[in-house]
């Protein structure tokens, strides 16, 4: 019985860490549309809210004339810069959004419409800029997780076997 309820206890806290998170976007800055919407002027308008030395295109969506949300793959830390319509997709113009990936999220969901006074028509293209260096985790967050992990397998132990 003493057992059971330990095993039980552990299997509750293993499903509880490895529930996934929500995906988290932050919201950078908005701008209009002003000529053409090419990754090179995507890049140019980050520019203009980041300091985007080494960046590179890691993401395209084109031609996306969604009516509902949209959830793509991508880089933890990398910037979207999303281009909506002004209204009904028959005039050219609208604004763009840029958000920043959050929380080490790989997988986040895209507004279908616009929320800035610039275009809040639907979703025209979003395109993906990844920061320089690499993503893996920093060798002394990754040795902290290996250590707490090998204390905790250590504790139950001791107290499984009383």
């Amino acid at each position: 019985m003493k057992l059971s309820k330990y095993l039980l206890a552990i299997a509750a806290v293993t499903v509880g860490l490895t529930l996934s998170a929500k995906a988290d976007l932050s919201l950078v800055g908005t701008a209009p549309f002003t000529s053409n919407n090419s990754p090179a002027s995507n890049l140019d308008l980050l520019g203009q809210f980041v300091d985007t030395t080494g960046f590179t295109l890691c993401g395209n969506f084109e031609n996306l004339n969604e009516n509902s949300n949209l959830t793509v793959d991508v880089m933890a830390g990398s910037f979207i810069v999303i281009h909506f319509g002004k209204g009904g997709g028959s005039s050219k113009g609208g604004g763009f959004e840029i958000y920043q990936v959050i929380n080490g999220e790989t997988s986040v969901t895209l507004p279908a419409f616009g929320t800035n006074a610039f275009g809040q028509g639907g979703i025209s293209s979003a395109r993906e800029f990844c920061p320089p260096g690499t993503t893996v985790p920093d060798s002394g967050t990754t040795a902290m997780l290996l250590g707490s992990a090998l204390t905790g397998l250590g504790l139950v132990r001791r107290y499984l076997k009383r």
